[in-house]
């Protein structure tokens, strides 16, 4: 029932029926307050439907400007110089430079539909020109009332987060197991390939959640999608250390055992100023151990110090997130 209910509000929260039901809204107001080529208000509500509440009010905004200059301008060109198609063109190379200088490109198609209603017109007055006003009008707000019930993004970007950290958690565990022993996991790879579409994914849905905030700009899932990348980076420089690492030392044991307790740790919520703590700890203990006695020793041990250094930088990523981001 619940399975129901969701694919019930998802279908009617789909792009396909906000256009059928504002376009069919659209035309039934224009042509019940009796206004001419009522069908126009429909086009422009059709056109008027976008992903997001900023991005509709910005657009909506945009079209409204546009389309007074376009319903103005052609108003005056075809009183002055008559109703023609080369007026029409006329009217579009003095149109569209003047919306792409005021950066209302948005606004074009509309505008030149709404002249082309005056372009037939035998006799334009006054009453046209609120006649395509109006029109322009119930469109882009019929639209705009739609596209303020947009759908909740937050429990998919939410459900996503979960997923990356547990492949988190399971690649870095992995690694800690690989410090131990001598073979190479195959699914290492695939998860990293996997968790880097799986985040730029989420980035994109990060950046529909924002641009659905009408009153603030509340970048910290966007942001977190960004530590995230950053971290993989990281990761990928972690596991191209083994391609050199062919021996194992106590030094190895140590590290293992520390990078299993991060990938336990990744969570949202962790600032890892503890971990970063320890980190630094255990690069004491290192430095109190006995020196290597062979080169292809001091070429291991220079690996594992790589891989540590890595891992700080892991957990610095997710420290500075922590400190610059409140949630």
């Amino acid at each position: 029932m619940q399975k129901m209910n969701t694919q019930f509000k998802e279908f009617f929260q789909s792009k396909t029926v906000k256009m059928a039901l504002s376009a069919t809204i659209a035309i039934f107001i224009a042509n019940k307050i009796g206004l001419q080529f009522g069908v126009t208000a429909g086009v422009i509500a059709i056109l008027s439907i976008l992903n997001t509440k900023k991005e509709a009010i910005k657009v909506g905004v945009k079209r409204i400007f546009s389309c007074t200059i376009a319903i103005l301008l052609s108003g005056a060109l075809y009183i002055a110089l008559g109703n023609s198609t080369i007026i029409f063109g006329l009217f579009l190379l003095i149109f569209i430079p003047i919306t792409k200088k005021l950066n209302l490109e948005e606004g074009i198609t509309i505008g030149a539909v709404l002249s082309t209603h005056l372009l037939i017109s035998n006799n334009i007055n006054f009453q046209w020109v609120i006649n395509e006003f109006i029109l322009s009008i119930i469109g882009i707000g019929v639209a705009l009332i739609f596209n303020l019930y947009t759908p909740s993004l937050e429990e998919e970007f939410l459900r996503n987060k979960e997923i990356i950290e547990d492949k988190y958690k399971s690649i870095l565990s992995e690694m800690a197991l690989r410090l131990l022993m001598d073979f190479e996991l195959q699914t290492e790879q695939v998860d990293i390939e996997k968790v880097e579409k799986l985040i730029l994914d989420t980035r994109e849905i990060a950046y529909k959640i924002n641009n659905n905030y009408l009153f603030k700009n509340d970048c910290y899932y966007i942001n977190y999608m960004d530590m995230r990348i950053m971290q993989l980076d990281t990761i990928r420089r972690m596991k191209n250390h083994f391609e050199r690492l062919n021996m194992k030392y106590e030094q190895a044991v140590i590290l293992s055992e520390f990078t299993l307790n991060v990938s336990v740790n990744v969570h949202e919520k962790n600032d890892c100023i503890k971990l970063i703590e320890e980190l630094q700890i255990l690069r004491e203990e290192y430095k109190k151990m006995e020196l290597p006695k062979t080169r292809e020793e001091f070429e291991n041990r220079a690996t594992l110090f790589q891989f540590l250094n890595d891992l700080e930088d892991l957990l610095t990523i997710k420290k500075e997130f922590k400190k610059n981001n409140c949630k």
